[in-house]
């Protein structure tokens, strides 16, 4: 028989998304930031109101490169990766391209740059 994989109701994933932001970066406000909504929403999607589908993506997105980032950065640098300008993002902010739902470009660049590669 298949194993079927049991997918967490979407507030479980939120906060899961929330706290692995949180605490690499310390703040929701850099979530809302980061994320370029405001701190009163985050704090919606704290107490458990479901993001809309386009920032439950951008969320996801946003804590799995800080997720990545925290393996291979020390955390206080990890702020500035997201927000500077990078070569191998065609000199675009990473925090840009996750509000773009464009992820797969920054784990892109994450990979290039841990690997050495230069553009």
């Amino acid at each position: 028989m298949p194993v079927v994989a049991q997918i967490p109701p979407i507030q479980t994933l939120t906060q899961s998304h929330l706290d692995t932001i949180r605490a690499v970066l310390g703040s929701d406000r850099t979530i809302a930031e980061l994320l370029d909504v405001s701190p009163s929403q985050v704090s919606r999607w704290r107490k458990g109101q479901a993001p809309d589908a386009e920032n439950a993506d951008r969320l996801g997105g946003l804590a799995l490169v800080v997720e990545m980032l925290a393996r291979w950065l020390h955390p206080v640098t990890i702020r500035g990766w997201l927000d500077g300008q990078h070569h191998h993002l065609e000199n675009r902010t990473p925090a840009h391209l996750i509000r773009c739902g464009r992820v797969a470009d920054v784990i892109g660049a994450i990979e290039a740059e841990k690997s050495g590669v230069f553009g």
